[in-house]
């Protein structure tokens, strides 16, 4: 599906994508309801926030390609219940490169 160009992603995240935190915060409820560690509810609660963030990122970075919307749906529920390894992946490969931002850019 190819957006119209008079449409912002700000709109069309408030006219129906206000609903991929909710189902990356679904994703991350599962696991941790699934999980047998025991966790504080302020862990818990900043879990479910990072898992809904995570999956608002992914429908901003896939909202205008031209998939299925099942497809999406299915994504943005994964992203939400492996955002922990998500955000620290994102987060060592940052570390690296500011290390060595050489080995990262080519010339």
């Amino acid at each position: 599906m190819i957006m119209e160009p008079e449409k912002s992603l700000l709109k069309e995240f408030i006219s129906g994508g206000w609903i991929i935190p909710l189902i990356g915060a679904a994703g991350m409820l599962a696991r941790l309801m699934a999980s047998s560690d025991k966790i504080g509810i302020l862990d818990y609660i900043k879990k479910i926030l990072a898992a809904a963030i995570a999956s608002t990122i992914a429908w901003f970075i896939l909202e205008q390609t031209d998939i299925s919307s099942f497809y999406k749906a299915i994504t943005y529920g994964i992203v939400g219940v492996i955002s922990p390894e998500i955000i620290n992946g994102v987060v060592k490969l940052g570390k690296r490169f500011e290390k060595n931002p050489a080995k990262y850019i080519k010339k």
